[in-house]
Order: C-alpha cells, then sequence, then structure tokens
C-alpha cells in the first residue's frame, strides 16, 4: 500500500485528511503493524485511481487471506518477528547476509537450540523457537530461492558442542549442492569489507503479472535487533543500496565449489 501511495504521488497526510483517517493508521497499515479491512483496502484502491479489475481482486484477495489465523499466531513472537516470518513466505528470493551466525533458515535443530538458549533459560521457549525456525525451513521446499553469505566466523564460531558444529557444516554442504540454496563463504583473508557492520537480510517478492504493476510488493531489507525488534528498510533508494553491497560480498566470497571445499576441510578440523 505504501507502493501505491508514492506512486499516486501522495504523502500520509493528504491520505488521512481525504480519508479522515490518522496518518499514524496509514502508517501502521503500510508497515503491515495493522489488520487492513476490506473497506480501507476499497477507499485507498480508489482514492489511488487503481481501476485495473486484476489488481483490485488481488489485493482483494490478500486482505481475505490476513485474517486467516497465521501459524505462528500459537508463538509467543516479537511483532517484528512476525511481521519477517510472513514477508519470508510471500518472498520469491531471500539474500541474507550474516557474520555470526548461521542463517536461521539453514540451522540443525541442535544448533539453533544452542543459539535460543543465549536469549532464555526456559526450554519451553527455546523449544518454541526451534519448532518455528523449523517451520521456517519449509518455505524452502516451496521454491523460494535462497542467497546466503556468511563470514568465515559464522563457521568457525563454537556453538554449543563440537557434534552440534559438525552436523551444521555437514548441512551446510548437503544444501550447497542443489540449485535452490547459493550458499558463500566470506574468507578472512578478503580482508575489510562494507558488510564488517553487520548482517542484513533483503526480501524480493514476486514480478509475476498477478503481483505486479502498482500492486507488486516492494523489497523490504530486515535489521535484527539486539534488543527488542529489529527494524526494516523499505525506501527503494537504501533497499538498491543494500543489494548492491550485497551483491559485492558475493563477488568476494568464495564460489559455490570452493565454498563446498573449504567446508569439508574445515569438517575434519572441527
Amino acid at each position: 500500500m505504501r507502493k501505491l501511495r508514492i506512486d499516486a504521488g501522495l504523502s500520509l497526510v493528504e491520505v488521512a485528511n481525504k480519508l479522515l483517517l490518522s496518518p499514524s493508521k496509514i502508517s501502521r497499515i503500510e508497515s503491515a503493524q495493522r489488520n487492513i479491512s476490506a473497506r480501507d483496502v476499497r477507499d485507498l484502491m480508489d482514492l489511488y485511481r487503481i481501476t485495473d479489475p486484476g489488481i483490485r481482486d488481488e489485493l482483494m484477495r490478500l486482505v481475505e487471506e490476513s485474517r486467516e489465523s497465521a501459524w505462528w499466531a500459537q508463538y509467543d513472537l516479537l511483532p517484528a518477528y512476525e511481521r519477517l516470518i510472513g514477508l519470508e513466505g510471500a518472498a520469491a528470493t531471500i539474500c541474507d547476509y550474516q557474520i555470526a551466525t548461521i542463517p536461521g533458515l539453514l540451522q540443525t535443530p541442535e544448533y539453533a537450540a544452542a543459539v535460543s538458549a543465549v536469549w532464555t533459560d526456559d526450554p519451553d521457549r527455546v523449544k518454541a523457537a526451534v519448532d518455528v525456525r523449523l517451520v521456517r525451513q519449509e518455505l524452502l521446499v516451496k521454491g523460494t530461492a535462497l542467497k546466503v553469505v556468511v563470514d568465515e566466523s559464522a563457521l568457525r564460531r563454537s556453538v554449543g558442542s563440537r557434534e552440534i558444529m559438525r552436523d551444521q557444516i555437514r548441512k551446510l554442504i548437503e544444501v550447497s549442492g542443489g540449485s535452490q540454496i547459493d550458499f558463500r563463504v566470506n574468507p578472512f583473508s578478503v580482508g575489510a569489507h562494507k558488510g564488517a557492520v553487520s548482517g542484513f537480510v533483503i526480501l524480493q517478492f514476486p514480478k509475476s503479472v498477478a503481483a505486479s504493476s502498482a500492486a507488486r510488493m516492494a523489497d523490504i531489507v530486515y535489521l535484527e535487533g539486539v534488543v527488542g525488534a529489529g527494524a526494516y528498510i523499505e525506501q527503494p533508494e537504501e533497499v538498491n543500496e543494500y543489494l548492491d553491497i550485497f551483491l559485492g560480498l558475493q563477488e568476494k566470497a568464495l564460489d559455490r565449489h570452493a565454498t563446498i571445499s573449504f567446508m569439508e576441510a574445515l569438517l575434519r578440523d572441527v
């Protein structure tokens, strides 16, 4: 909805004034922090002069789907994390760069438990965190392309036991052999680079006919927070900058074949 508003050349205040709503409500709708009613969508489409029947039907369909209880509703999650999971499920491509740990979408259950245990002593919360990660991983089976670059430190950092690390590396070697996952390691020998500050995730959405034109979702960057909710970057110019940085990290990283060889050698030393 944010993209539609921008394409229409309207500010939050202008939309709020025309629909007799508060700017904060429009902002929360655009950032998926509140549900949107079919009436609100209809009014916004009229205001934005969206006349294409296909786009209008697609947006109304999305409203109906949003009313259904999401699978993650049974878990006690931060709102920003819920949004991330929803975006992951809709993304066509996920570009994930991490410095210190293996991305959640590629973690083994034991590795995920060891990482989650750092944040809580409650075994039930640890189990819930692992369960959520495992369900998230199922989206990879549905055709989502995953492009990952991790710093060498993520593989050398001991998480849990020696056997947990060995099993995690084995899994990475296994998934790296397929066509759906592009996993690469950024070795220490690369030296200083633009990804040395923090990790980030870029979510890219389908550009199919059904999700094209004004109804197409704009790509988003997610930055995980150390305390509380993470942050989302949605300005197209900034998102493109992150994408350029990710592509640069891919170029500096070992290629897929060299990455597998690197992990096989590392596995012998762990």
